[in-house]
C-alpha cells in the first residue's frame, strides 16, 4: 500500500514538473512576442503619428498604399483610427494577460477589458472598410485573408465579453487568449515575412514586385490560422496527462519563441528602425 502511494506521489511530482516546464515555455515566448508587439506598436506611433503631428499624411503611402487619399474623408479617418487603436492594443492588450495584475487590480483589469474589446471591435471594422475600399497589396487573396481575420477578431471579442458577463471566467480567458492571436495577425505577418527573407537571404516564393506567389498566400491565411491551431494544441497539452505531448508542445514553443525574435529582430532592424530614419 506504501509502495502504491509512493508510486502515485512520485508521478504526480513527474506530472507537476512537466506542467511547469510547459508554462514556462509558454511564459518565455509570451514575455517575446509582447516586447515584439511592443516595438511595432512604437514604430507605428512613430511614423504614422509622427507624420500626422507634422501635417505629412502622404508619408503613409509609403508604406500603407493609398493609406491616405486626399478629399476621402471616411477613407482616411478609417485609416487613422485602424492605426490609433492598433497601438493602443498592442501596448495595453497583454497587461489582460498577467495573472498578478489582473488578481490585484481586478476593477482596472475589467475596465481595461471593455476598452480591448470596444478596440477589438474598431480596429476589426475599420480593417473591413479599408479592404471594400482600398484594397490590399496581395490582391484578392489578401482581402480575403484580411477579411477573415478581422471577421475571427469580431467573433473571438463577442464570445469573450459572453463569456465574462456569464461569469464562466475560465472559458472567457480562452476566448480572450484567441482574440489575443487574431489581433496580432498583421505583426505575425510582418515578422514571419522577415523571418522568411532571413533565412533564405532574398524573396523565395514570391514576387517582391507584385507581391504575389504561393508563399504569401500560406502567410497570409497563417498569420492566424498556425497561432491559433499552436493555441488550441496548447490548451490541449495543459490538460492531458501525457508526458510526451507535453514535452514535444513545450519544445515546440521554445522554437516558435526563438522564431518569433528572430523575425521581430528581423523586422525592426530590416524594415522598422530604417523607415524612422
Amino acid at each position: 500500500m506504501l509502495s502504491h502511494s509512493t508510486g502515485l506521489a512520485t508521478h504526480k511530482s513527474t506530472m507537476t514538473r512537466y506542467t511547469k516546464f510547459l508554462e514556462n515555455s509558454a511564459k518565455i515566448w509570451f514575455i517575446i512576442a509582447v516586447l515584439g508587439q511592443w516595438i511595432f506598436g512604437v514604430y507605428v506611433a512613430l511614423f504614422y503619428g509622427g507624420a500626422a503631428m507634422d501635417g505629412d499624411f502622404m508619408k503613409w503611402n509609403r508604406v500603407l498604399p493609398h493609406g491616405y487619399v486626399e478629399g476621402e474623408t471616411m477613407g482616411n479617418l478609417a485609416v487613422a483610427a485602424h492605426l490609433l487603436f492598433a497601438v493602443v492594443v498592442m501596448v495595453g492588450g497583454p497587461i489582460q494577460f498577467i495573472p498578478k495584475l489582473r488578481a490585484k487590480y481586478p476593477k482596472f483589469h475589467a475596465w481595461n477589458g471593455r476598452f480591448y474589446i470596444v478596440a477589438a471591435f474598431l480596429i476589426s471594422l475599420s480593417g473591413l472598410y479599408m479592404v471594400i475600399t482600398k484594397g490590399t497589396i496581395s490582391g484578392l487573396v489578401g482581402d480575403i485573408s484580411v477579411s477573415l481575420n478581422g471577421l475571427l477578431i469580431l467573433l473571438f471579442a463577442v464570445l469573450a465579453i459572453r463569456k465574462a458577463m456569464q461569469r464562466n471566467i475560465k472559458v472567457h480567458r480562452r476566448w480572450a487568449l484567441r482574440l489575443f492571436l487574431a489581433m496580432g495577425g498583421v505583426w505575425f505577418f510582418r515578422i514571419g515575412l522577415m523571418f522568411w527573407l532571413f533565412v533564405f537571404g532574398r524573396p523565395v516564393g514570391f514576387d517582391p514586385e507584385t507581391f504575389r506567389g504561393p508563399f504569401l498566400v500560406i502567410l497570409g491565411f497563417g498569420q492566424y490560422v498556425i497561432p491559433l491551431i499552436v493555441l488550441e494544441l496548447y490548451l490541449r497539452a495543459q490538460q492531458m496527462r501525457s508526458k510526451a505531448f507535453k514535452m514535444g508542445m513545450s519544445a515546440t514553443l521554445i522554437i516558435l519563441a526563438g522564431i518569433t525574435a528572430l523575425g521581430t529582430f528581423a523586422a525592426t532592424m530590416g524594415m522598422w528602425l530604417p523607415r524612422l530614419g
